[in-house]
């Protein structure tokens, strides 16, 4: 993306934000794939014919959530969950989100920051699952991806007067598009809309604090267009405390749940 501004001359300047080349998307995306074909492999040695991804051993024994089982020590299950997908069309679904919004959140805030917010607000999502759900078993990567949609919508609000009419936009479209996805899953049963709605509130809560913050570069080395990359003060280093701060809140969720449903 780019954007002019007015120089003192009264010219104008071009500048060019910078722009992470995306790989983690495609490792989740593969990662998920892979682990797809693994649960109906299992499933068909099994018996369960190509349907073993929908089967609930085959999913309990992968890593599916379900709240008793996290309450009695099975914590890993949240994250192990965000991996599962239960069916080929949920797979196929889920893939094309990631695959969409993953590029741009990974390009606009970069691989670290990218696999913090996915496994982070993931985490939120599935939190949100095990203090205010059911005890039914649920799997996918969903909590996580709309986590990306908020790290989305806090981007570009952030940056809807750096990007103009055009990010204003797209700051319209992201919140059309995450509010009819949770609608439909208020109406549509079977689907884990709680941990939709976490995974989208934390997003937002740390695509906030980790979003770039650009200023002018320190060297002037324009690129043969004549414009000039901006630089991204953010870090994940000067970012750490409030990381810390989230971290501590998903340890407090984790608690109530268990309180919930171990007692």
């Amino acid at each position: 993306m780019a954007a002019a501004y007015s120089a003192s001359d009264g010219g104008m300047v071009g500048y060019r934000i910078p722009m992470a080349k995306p790989r983690w998307t495609y490792i989740l995306l593969g990662v998920n794939v892979a682990v797809f074909l693994a649960m109906t492999l299992f499933g068909a040695v099994n018996g369960l014919g190509l349907n073993g991804s929908q089967d609930t051993r085959v999913l309990l024994f992968f890593g599916a959530m379900q709240n008793q089982l996290i309450a009695a020590g099975d914590y890993h299950r949240l994250l192990t969950s965000m991996f599962l997908h239960i069916g080929l069309i949920h797979l196929l679904f889920n893939s094309y989100a990631l695959y969409v919004v993953g590029q741009d959140v990974e390009r606009l805030y970069g691989s670290a920051r990218f696999l913090v917010i996915y496994f982070l607000a993931g985490l939120g999502g599935s939190l949100a699952s095990f203090v205010l759900g059911g005890a039914n078993i649920s799997a996918g990567a969903s909590g996580a991806i709309f986590g990306l949609f908020g790290a989305s919508i806090s981007y570009f609000y952030l940056h809807r007067k750096t990007f103009g009419a055009r990010g204003q936009a797209q700051l319209r479209s992201l919140l059309m598009l995450a509010g009819v996805n949770l609608f439909l899953g208020f109406t549509i049963p079977g689907i884990n809309n709680l941990a939709h709605l976490g995974g989208l509130i934390f997003g937002m809560l740390l695509g906030w604090v980790l979003a770039p913050k650009y200023q002018a570069p320190s060297v002037f080395q324009p690129s043969p267009d004549g414009a000039l990359t901006l630089e991204d003060s953010t870090t994940l280093g000067r970012r750490l405390p409030t990381l810390l701060a989230v971290t501590v809140i998903l340890g407090l969720l984790a608690l109530a749940g268990t309180l919930r449903w171990g007692g």
